[in-house]
């Protein structure tokens, strides 16, 4: 398989940056998927078997950019001229159950081990087309069949779809996007049934997330064919007063923060 992103001159020195550490890199998610289907590539995400701290020690020896905001999740950012890359250590996720009024729930915010076999971290991803890994050899690893899913054009869950939309109801929102940006002629019918049933989850998640990934929906060829399936099963109407809802109150905490500045600004 011929992977346009191995070409990328800054990854190949990730590459060989991470193996003179004796530790193993793959590009993984949208950048593997998107490579597969010929569609332009805009992120490249990373998994590797380095720890986060050492990550970060690594790039501060070689005196190369970095930060680390996510790095309690094993997540650390390399920066190469205007590229970015996210590299996250191989992990295993696992959230709390919380059991409240007889009604079961997970906690926001999984417990991390840090694993060395993309094996066990593929299970915690969302779905099969976006837990396919790939060297700097172009070997891909796909433990979930995604490349068949892929050439079906289907997005499935990884796991129990019920459990994945209740330990992240976000992905609820991003299975909609990618069927409407590339997959919207076939759906997978649990996975679907499942989104549909669970959708008011969506609603308590952040309002400027959820309308992010909203707006990322309106700009895919195929959202006409999620606001159709969305009509079907009668939750159309409470998106769009959600998403109308949504956004004066943003309007409206984005001006009082103006002013702020402004009255800040007056002041020196």
């Amino acid at each position: 398989m011929n992977f346009s992103f191995l070409k990328d001159k800054y990854l190949r020195k990730l590459f060989v940056l991470f193996e003179k550490y004796d530790e193993k890199l793959y590009v993984v998610g949208g950048a593997v998927r998107d490579s597969l289907i010929d569609k332009p590539i805009t992120d490249i995400d990373l998994a590797t078997t380095m720890l986060p701290e050492k990550m970060m020690e690594m790039f501060q020896v070689n005196e190369l950019r970095h930060d680390g905001p996510g790095i309690k999740f094993g997540t650390v950012r390399s920066f190469f001229g205007g590229d970015k890359f996210e590299i996250t250590t191989l992990r295993k996720d696992k959230y709390e159950k919380i059991i409240k009024k007889r009604k079961k729930s997970y906690s926001r915010y999984p417990t991390v081990t840090y694993v060395t076999d993309p094996l066990i971290d593929a299970r915690r991803r969302d779905f099969t087309i976006n837990a396919m890994y790939v060297d700097k050899k172009g070997q891909l690893i796909d433990p979930f069949n995604g490349l068949e899913d892929l050439k079906n054009g289907l997005v499935k869950f990884i796991g129990n779809p019920l459990d994945s939309v209740e330990q992240d109801p976000f992905r609820i929102l991003r299975y909609f996007r990618i069927c409407a940006e590339n997959f919207h002629k076939n759906f997978d019918e649990v996975a679907l049934n499942v989104c549909i049933a669970n959708f008011d989850r969506t609603f308590n998640l952040n309002k400027r997330k959820f309308l992010t990934e909203y707006n990322r929906m309106l700009n895919c060829r195929g959202r006409f064919i999620i606001f159709n399936k969305w009509q079907e099963f009668g939750i159309l109407k409470q998106v769009e007063e959600f998403v109308a809802y949504s956004s004066a109150i943003i309007d409206e905490e984005d001006l009082r923060e103006r002013e702020r500045e402004n009255a800040k600004r007056n002041r020196i």
